[in-house]
């Protein structure tokens, strides 16, 4: 049965929605398996599974801290390089419209975020090798939503959408640092959220990322499918608490010049064919909503079970301003 909003329902949702897609390049950039151990995508970053806001346009924006000491190796083992530290400090900014019409019984969104990271790279294989440290500030390469459709249950609320990851950020091949990743990635994305009582709420969403080659390093990443989780309970009206999380898995082999990758290439990340990463992580937060309009949360994660990338944790601080 569909649900129709109220004032009093929209301003319950604030609190646990969390607004998806804060803290863009502090999960992505260079912290993931695939090229130079990087991804297009935050994936832990959202928390309102399948909700959406009532019909409008919304300006969000969001705080994130990042930081990586350590990379592992295809068994989970730590490369043991002489010095190895990522830190990424991000603010975003999303713009958002709720469309009044509705599209195969479904209410439809359209979506746009910036992310601007700031990123300090210490990078050292071995004493021996040459120092790569190196640290950028720009914008990152943008994520659109040119449809997101959700349909309203009295308890379970479930959307579908179409994420692209466009390759508009800063980016030379040449470069220690980049912002940008120089590929397009691709990826449809199914959500639900679930209230069996008005004061607890489970969600997860599931996203397959579609990656195309860097044209500059013939270079392709690998395919990745991740499971993004939460479980919240409101002790009050305005406050959320809960655990979040997710699941990641790189599904494909990268590959060099149509090769999946090996330690004869140069171009193995982490260690083992094809360079495929796979990470778990787990953490807290906290949603309080101060008024119908404005609503923050407080997220931390902690990677573990990490392999063929850089093992972090993770600080969010996302908030609905709308302006």
């Amino acid at each position: 049965m569909n649900q129709t909003y109220s004032p009093g329902h929209f301003n319950r949702r604030c609190g646990i929605i969390s607004l998806a897609l804060a803290a863009w390049l502090a999960q992505g950039g260079l912290a993931r398996a695939t090229e130079l151990g990087g991804s297009s995508y935050p994936v832990g970053v959202e928390l309102g599974y399948g909700d959406m806001l009532p019909p409008g346009l919304y300006n969000l924006a969001y705080y994130s801290h990042s930081q990586a000491t350590s990379l592992k190796g295809s068994s989970g083992q730590d490369l043991g390089w002489t010095r190895y530290r990522l830190t990424a400090d991000t603010i975003s900014y999303r713009m958002q419209y709720v469309w009044a019409a509705t599209l195969l019984g479904g209410t439809a969104e359209s979506a746009l975020v910036l992310p601007f990271p700031a990123i300090d790279l210490e990078r050292q294989v071995a004493s021996t090798l040459p120092d790569m440290s190196g640290n950028r500030f720009g914008m990152t390469d943008p994520l659109l939503v040119p449809l997101r459709l959700a349909w309203k249950g009295e308890q379970l609320n479930q959307s579908a959408a179409l994420e692209i990851v466009a390759p508009l950020g800063a980016y030379d091949v040449s470069a220690r640092v980049n912002t940008g990743r120089n590929y397009w990635q691709f990826a449809p994305a199914y959500a639900l959220s679930y209230r069996p009582s008005a004061e607890a709420v489970f969600g997860f969403k599931l996203r397959y990322g579609i990656n195309t080659e860097n044209n500059a390093t013939d270079y392709r990443s690998g395919n990745e499918f991740s499971v993004e989780y939460s479980a919240g309970y409101k002790p009050s009206a305005a406050m959320t608490l809960g655990l979040q999380g997710y699941f990641f898995r790189q599904t494909t082999d990268d590959e060099l010049n149509g090769q999946s990758t090996s330690a004869t290439n140069g171009k193995l990340f982490g260690s083992g064919i094809g360079n495929r990463g796979s990470a778990n992580s787990i953490g807290p937060f906290l949603s309080y909503r101060v008024s119908p309009h404005l609503a923050f949360t407080l997220k931390y994660q902690q990677d573990f079970d990490v392999k063929n990338r850089a093992e972090f944790s993770r600080f969010w601080l996302q908030a609905m301003l709308p302006f």
